[in-house]
């Protein structure tokens, strides 16, 4: 990007791009799933021992090269360009599936009204989406396009252009609202949950610990991934955002606001569902599954939220439109990840470059609005978002304990009082990262090779498995060969 960002409009984009659906949606239920405070307990020590420290390298060397993903990647390591394109490879399907499901979110929450003021409908909430505005058939077969939801993906991606046509300036400007309106609406239902007679039970659910939820490895294995995926790390992001940081910034504190408005939305979201839920007596209906709570949990319980079915209707689509904005501030965050270094690299011009991926990623992208938009988006998502970012921050991490050691002295450059503590910080980087991200990216490819892609069709799993994910890792070569003949 060739402009820089202001101080707060670096924040404000950071905190929008990191606050998304899995604060919302995922995180939730996986306090549900992991005995509430134990998951918490092992979220924090996450972000604080690992999340934070990477969070800070990838802004501080971002800004050291003022470049993207692959000039970071290539200035720690010989080659490591090719890893720094494979991330904004990635990015860009990500954005591709965010574009998706906000065209699903929007469709739903164009829909409110028609579920809420149906007693047919309402009775059946739970699989209102995907049987009467997705019409899926559960098994991969495309037998039908929706009109409702391909209208709204083409939205979210006329959206999603104008948060990129001018770069840092739109990014951040969309952010002022993206960030604060999906804030204020989830802040308003948690204070609806917290007036119904049992939300102390709710409560007690999310914050008391579980303690033999501490055995659990799937635990420790879904809190780091919670937090990389949540912090948008390793995915070429931090890196592009951090190029435009304005030069006396303050990485350190910076990181520090980011995540705190992080954790912030995540559990002011958690209050919001837990007792929404139990006091629509829903309690069962949590799911670890973000799609799942999405288009199941929370409809059934919007239906019954209160007794006028107008404010029912009128309060899904304030919720959905809410969450639809930052699924579009995400994805339009990733999608920059992927064109600000192919901008700078080829010398393009970024209202065209923009607009052109804008259209063919957007066209694409409307496979999702067809009946088997659901198991598309399921594969996609655990190939995309699961198996190559772990892969991908493994790879990193490993760049960053060879050859990142420096990087403590570029946190804390500027900073006066609140400094990164710098023994911990390069403990972090050496050892911690490295070890225990190469551990998960391990564990969550045995546990494909063991259990498969979840039943999809082998089609899906070839196109939308395999292929999104060699694609994004092989995208390195293929930039280096346009290059030559270039």
């Amino acid at each position: 990007m060739s402009e820089r960002f202001t101080k707060s409009g670096f924040i404000l984009a950071c905190v929008g791009a990191a606050v998304g659906l899995g604060n919302a949606l995922r995180f939730p239920g996986l306090c549900a799933k992991y005995g509430g405070g134990a998951f918490l307990i092992v979220y924090a020590a996450a972000l604080a021992a690992l999340g934070i420290p990477l969070l800070c390298a990838e802004i501080a060397l971002g800004r050291k090269v003022r470049d993207g993903a692959p000039a970071c990647m290539g200035s720690l390591v010989r080659g490591g360009e090719k890893l720094g394109w494979a991330q904004c490879a990635n990015s860009a399907f990500t954005a591709v599936i965010y574009s998706g499901l906000a065209g699903w979110i929007a469709a739903q929450g164009l829909s409110s009204f028609k579920l809420c003021l149906s007693e047919e409908y309402r009775a059946r909430a739970s699989e209102f989406f995907f049987s009467e505005v997705l019409k899926a058939g559960g098994d991969g077969v495309i037998s039908g396009i929706s009109p409702l939801v391909s209208v709204c993906i083409c939205l979210v991606w006329a959206a999603m252009f104008f948060c990129l046509k001018k770069g840092a300036k739109s990014l951040s400007g969309a952010a002022r609202i993206t960030v604060f309106a999906p804030m204020i609406f989830l802040s308003a239902l948690a204070v609806r949950g917290l007036m119904y007679a049992n939300s102390g039970e709710a409560l007690s659910a999310l914050f008391t610990p579980d303690f033999s939820a501490f055995s659990s490895p799937a635990m420790w294995a879904d809190a780091l991934g919670q937090v990389f995926f949540s912090l948008s790390l390793a995915v070429g992001i931090m890196p592009a955002f951090g190029a435009c940081l304005p030069e006396k910034s303050r990485i350190f504190p910076s990181a520090l606001v980011i995540a705190a408005a992080d954790v912030s939305v995540s559990l002011i979201s958690s209050v919001a569902l837990f007792t929404t839920m139990y006091g629509c007596g829903l309690r069962g209906a949590v799911s670890d599954s973000g799609i799942l709570t999405a288009f199941s949990a929370y409809p059934a319980a919007i239906a019954n939220l209160f007794p006028d079915r107008y404010l029912c209707g009128a309060a899904g689509a304030l919720f959905y439109m809410s969450l639809a904005m930052m699924a579009v501030q995400s994805g339009a965050s990733m999608l920059e990840a992927a064109l600000s270094p192919l901008i700078s690299r080829f010398g393009l011009s970024r209202g065209k470059t923009a607009g052109v991926a804008c259209a063919l990623l957007g066209a694409s992208s409307l496979v999702y609005a067809t009946t088997a938009g659901d198991v598309i988006v399921a594969v996609g998502d655990r190939f995309v978002n699961l198996y190559n970012v772990a892969t991908l921050c493994a790879a990193e991490c490993i760049f960053f304990a060879l050859k990142g050691g420096g990087l403590a002295g570029e946190v804390n450059r500027y900073c006066s009082r609140l400094k990164a503590p710098e023994r911990f910080f390069g403990l972090s980087l050496r050892v911690l990262c490295p070890a225990v991200t190469v551990f998960f990216a391990l564990t969550q490819w045995a546990g494909f090779f063991s259990s498969g892609a979840g039943g999809a069709p082998p089609w899906a799993e070839f196109a939308f498995g395999w292929g999104l994910s060699l694609s994004a890792l092989a995208a390195g070569f293929a930039v280096k060969l346009i290059k030559k003949k270039a």
